[in-house]
């Protein structure tokens, strides 16, 4: 990893620690510096995502993305790379490949870097090959979990992402859906509908919860994402990730998402107004 990647990955550290550093990442820092710098391809800066919650006790999670076109310039790579997925890597750039490129997810707060998540960043991409993919970080018994649970999703869900997380209890596939906008519009208007789509999904909800949550979030200006964990034996995992995104920007606009009338300035209003964060 070259010096300037290690320059801007303190950069940005401390730019997401500002102010909170001490309760939220203080005390993780060399940890995440060693995820970063293992999670290196050896390619371009990669993607890199510090994930916070709104609410509830301070983990700090840590995501390092290397694009579809990074990986193709820059193979082949060393088997050491990306954490010792370089057998992977070079699968992936073996031919082209539609998609968004390959992450690997650090659970930091828990001080689990040993077995970081495996993620392939499809995009919606129907050809990509996720037996290849599983084989290729030693699940190939989770391609048939994996292709299961995409039969049965809901029409207007895509699937953004996939992996494997080894270091978590019971080493789940996940799965990460994109839900469309005319469909979120649904859920808002319709918040049994919500319900009933999780539950095609394979997802046993509390309807009261799934239909609140659903409907807010929905009825939100942001995008929608919705995250499961499928277990060996088929089922989905008890909790579901239910997501808001924050409207895309150019860096040097990105000050403007955090002004009053930007994007994420709203996001924190709704947190607030549906008791999701306090102020």
């Amino acid at each position: 990893m070259s010096a300037d990647a290690t320059m801007l990955y303190v950069t940005l550290y401390r730019i997401a620690s500002k102010d909170v550093g001490r309760d939220l990442f203080g005390t993780s820092a060399s940890l995440a510096q060693e995820a970063f710098r293992r999670a290196s391809a050896g390619a371009s800066m990669p993607i890199v995502w510090f994930e916070v919650p709104l609410s509830g006790s301070p983990r700090f999670d840590l995501h390092v993305a290397h694009g579809n076109a990074d990986l193709h310039e820059h193979a082949p790579f060393a088997p050491d790379a990306m954490d010792g997925h370089g057998d992977l890597l070079n699968w992936y750039a073996s031919e082209p490949r539609a998609g968004g490129g390959l992450a690997l997810a650090y659970d930091v707060g828990d001080g689990r870097i040993g077995a970081p998540a495996v993620h392939a960043n499809v995009n919606a991409v129907e050809a990509f090959d996720a037996e290849g993919f599983f084989v290729h970080v030693g699940r190939p018994e989770a391609a048939a979990l994996y292709r299961d649970f995409e039969k049965q999703l809901p029409q207007g869900w895509r699937i953004w992402y996939f992996g494997v997380h080894p270091g978590r209890p019971g080493a789940p596939v996940r799965v990460d859906c994109f839900v469309g906008e005319s469909l979120r519009r649904a859920y808002a208007a319709e918040p049994a509908r919500f319900e009933e789509d999780l539950r095609q999904a394979g997802f046993a909800v509390e309807g009261s919860v799934a239909r609140r949550v659903g409907a807010e979030v929905a009825a939100s200006p942001f995008g929608m994402e919705l995250q499961f964990d499928i277990l060996s034996d088929g089922a989905l995992g008890k909790t579901v990730g239910v997501s808001a995104q924050l409207p895309l920007a150019m860096a040097s606009t990105a000050h403007q998402l955090w002004e009053p009338a930007g994007g994420a300035a709203q996001l924190m209003e709704f947190a607030v107004d549906s008791r999701a964060a306090d102020a």
